[in-house]
């Protein structure tokens, strides 16, 4: 079958879309118990246009898809990839509600990616889908009316990592004959996953999600840890790294600014931000709602590295 066969567009002018369920790798069994939160549905604007669950060419036919979100008529338009949080270990790809209305209204194509996720598959494998999921957008952009040459890739919590990881270590894109060098911009929207040793020392809950997804040894810790390759920040795009300010996310904040110094001091372009009045959640969740504001502030930077 055609690439053009499987992307058939449903232009969606409702303000939500629902998808079927899908079930998520087994995860520790330390994890917190979930709290009730709001849905995080897809939220579409009037001029949306939908490709759902269009494979990039991952080995995982069930997980290496994403849903691409065009602006109608857009042709050579900036492209947005999201990766979700979780753990590594959790999470899907229509948890994005306000974005695709939100980026589609200023003529960005929005696409949203998952992944193959641990301990069923540790690490490497989430970078590796993420740059796969890159030289995907990078190619094949002109399809869903974006700029392939215009990508900027956003990460919220582990997602954070993945973006962060694949822009600092040329690995993972050089699998797929890229560089870091040809992304525009990395957006970390609030995420502190940068040196998992120190992370892992701290305990907490996040302690045996590292474990299952990089191993409980320092040295393979290191080696997945984005700070790791610090030194080829000068050939890495230019960063935006996002904090929220509450008490809670205190240690991820700090370790955001040490993120954020150590790529400044090893000659690359890394900038800092704080999420007013945000918690983790809700910086993910309100992005793009109305009267969000912090949207203008993530504009700003996607327009100042795309031009």
């Amino acid at each position: 079958m055609k690439l053009s066969q499987l992307l058939v567009p449903i232009v969606c002018a409702a303000t939500s879309i629902s998808f079927p369920a899908v079930v998520n790798a087994q995860v520790p069994t330390t994890q917190v118990a979930a709290t009730t939160r709001p849905a995080q549905t897809p939220v579409l604007g009037e001029n949306t246009v939908l490709h759902a669950d269009v494979p990039y060419g991952g080995p995982d036919a069930q997980m290496d898809v994403m849903d691409v979100y065009s602006p109608r008529g857009a042709s050579g338009a900036p492209i947005v990839l999201f990766i979700h949080g979780g753990e590594w270990s959790r999470g899907d790809k229509r948890d994005i509600s306000f974005k695709p209305r939100f980026f589609n209204a200023h003529n960005i194509v929005f696409a949203a990616a998952n992944y193959r996720l641990s301990p069923k598959n540790p690490h490497p494998a989430q970078v590796d889908d993420v740059a796969t999921a890159i030289a995907f957008l990078h190619k094949q952009g002109t399809r869903f009316g974006g700029d392939g040459n215009k990508i900027v890739i956003i990460g919220h919590s582990a997602g954070c990592h993945l973006v962060s990881y694949v822009s600092l270590n040329p690995d993972p894109l050089n699998k797929v004959g890229m560089t870091p060098g040809d992304i525009r911009g990395t957006v970390a929207w609030s995420g502190g996953m940068y040196n998992l040793p120190v992370r892992y020392k701290l305990g907490g809950m996040y302690k045996p999600f590292i474990a299952a997804t990089f191993g409980d040894d320092e040295a393979s810790q290191l080696a997945g840890s984005p700070i790791h390759y610090v030194d080829s920040a000068a050939s890495a795009p230019p960063f935006l790294i996002a904090s929220v300010d509450d008490e809670k996310s205190q240690t991820s904040r700090e370790a955001s600014d040490d993120f954020r110094r150590a790529i400044q001091s090893h000659g690359g372009r890394a900038q800092s931000a704080v999420l007013n009045n945000r918690t983790h959640f809700t910086a993910n969740h309100l992005l793009g709602s109305d009267d969000d504001q912090t949207g203008p502030m993530l504009l700003q930077f996607i327009e100042s590295v795309t031009k």
